[in-house]
């Protein structure tokens, strides 16, 4: 019985394992980084836009390969209309952060951004500095021990009932 979690972990079950017994001591979790994946998954997020939906370095960003290609395309399809969308992070809140199970999360995550429109060949402005702020929902699988950003999505309505942190 004592060569169990040997075996496992031998066997590619770790992630099994780690969930199994961060359900016993919830600091044994996955909760930072889970944080750590949705917040350079932001930061990448501004990179991608700035860079008119340039490639390289897209492999950094931990997401999805459909994640991923999501991101270039949409920034990309801007770039042919001759505008760059310059997104600045102003602060991103943890709201919640569940392990949905051994190799899936689900994060409640309070933003705001400022952005702006800028001309694709000189980077003048286009418009002015703009803000915004939502409640969005960011899941997650775990690929190769690594947390990638699967979706994201907007949660539609208020944030009451929320609870900070986790």
């Amino acid at each position: 019985m004592a060569l169990f979690p040997l075996a496992s972990v031998a066997c590619g079950d770790a992630a099994y394992l780690r969930y199994l017994l961060a359900r016993a001591v919830p600091s044994l979790g996955e909760s930072d980084r889970i944080k750590v994946a949705v917040t350079e998954f932001n930061n990448r997020f501004m990179d991608i836009y700035a860079s008119q939906g340039d490639k390289r370095g897209i492999g950094a960003v931990p997401a999805t390969v459909a994640m991923r290609h999501s991101l270039v395309t949409d920034a990309g399809s801007l770039w042919i209309g001759g505008q760059v969308l310059v997104y600045d992070i102003a602060s991103l809140d943890f709201r919640s952060v569940k392990q949905d199970g051994p190799l899936s999360a689900t994060v409640l995550v309070k933003e705001e951004w400022n952005y702006q429109y800028k001309d694709g060949k000189t980077y003048k402005e286009v418009g002015q500095v703009h803000g915004t702020g939502a409640l969005m929902r960011y899941r997650l699988v775990q690929q190769g021990g690594k947390w990638l950003v699967q979706a994201c999505e907007p949660v539609r309505g208020s944030d009451k009932g929320v609870k900070k942190g986790a």
